[in-house]
């Protein structure tokens, strides 16, 4: 995985660093350090240099071993798609479900809906055993979680984006499109309120307007939540596994295209 490789490197700098740094003595002192990058292969550590793949091993075989856990088991292949997929629809329930423990952690309100973007997930969930290493192929970027509380006249900016672009992940909230406008739309099971502020579960990158979400720009809060997404995710489905949970989802009808 090519995440893994960086932290190899990282590691094998800071392994031979601390040896260095053990191995001075009161009549030595280190008085220069020259660094380089050594490329890895996708198969094994350099073969070529069997003192910088020794330091490296001990490393390299926690981080597998960690990798390679089994989080829980899922019931079948999860994909993306629009107006709505079973990948997303998953991913922007957890997303949902974990943010407002996070704010009651924190002793913030819960938040209203959750907005994703199907760019974010780079691959799909798999039937079968959740390794951990499949979470970090499908969430690879640090984007961490946030709050915003945004106007009514910016959340339906929002319905208007879906609309225009045939929908993205979403949780919390429906949404039926007729001729790329908003026809019909809900939030927590009651009709949107244009005179309504609403609280958004994002993440950071969104937040900031990434993928032409502009209107999340300016909200009338936003609230950190120092949690990544990735995390989340990963949080979840241990979650579950550890009650003896499969995990699972379906399409729901929550984003609706009239034809």
């Amino acid at each position: 995985m090519r995440i893994s490789f960086d932290l190899y490197r990282t590691l094998a700098t800071a392994a031979l660093t601390g040896t260095l740094l053990m191995g001075c003595t009161n009549g030595a002192k280190i008085t220069s350090v020259n660094t380089s990058y050594i490329q890895f292969s996708a198969k094994s550590t350099p073969v070529d240099d069997p003192v910088m793949a020794a330091l490296i091993e001990p490393y390299k075989s926690k981080l597998d071993k960690d990798m390679n856990a089994v989080l829980g088991q899922c019931e079948l292949d999860m994909f993306k798609s629009t107006p709505e997929g079973v990948l997303g629809n998953f991913i922007a329930d957890l997303a949902l479900v974990k943010t407002n423990q996070y704010c009651k952690e924190m002793g913030l309100p819960a938040a209203d809906v959750c907005l994703l973007n199907n760019g974010g997930l780079r691959t799909t969930l798999p039937k079968g055993p959740i390794y951990k290493k499949r979470i970090f192929e499908l969430m690879p970027f640090e984007n961490e979680l946030v709050v915003l509380t945004i106007s009514g006249e910016k959340m339906q900016g929002l319905f208007d984006f879906l609309a225009r672009i045939n929908g993205m992940p979403i949780s919390g909230m429906t949404l039926v499109i007729e001729n790329g406008k908003p026809k019909e739309m809900t939030i927590g099971g009651k009709v949107f309120d244009k005179s309504r502020e609403y609280r958004v579960a994002t993440s950071d990158y969104l937040a900031e307007g990434g993928d032409k979400m502009r209107f999340f720009l300016d909200p009338l809060k936003r609230e950190n939540l120092t949690h990544k997404l990735r995390d989340a995710i990963i949080e979840f489905i241990a979650e579950e596994g550890d009650k003896g949970n499969s995990i699972t989802a379906r399409i729901d009808g929550r984003t609706t295209v009239i034809e």
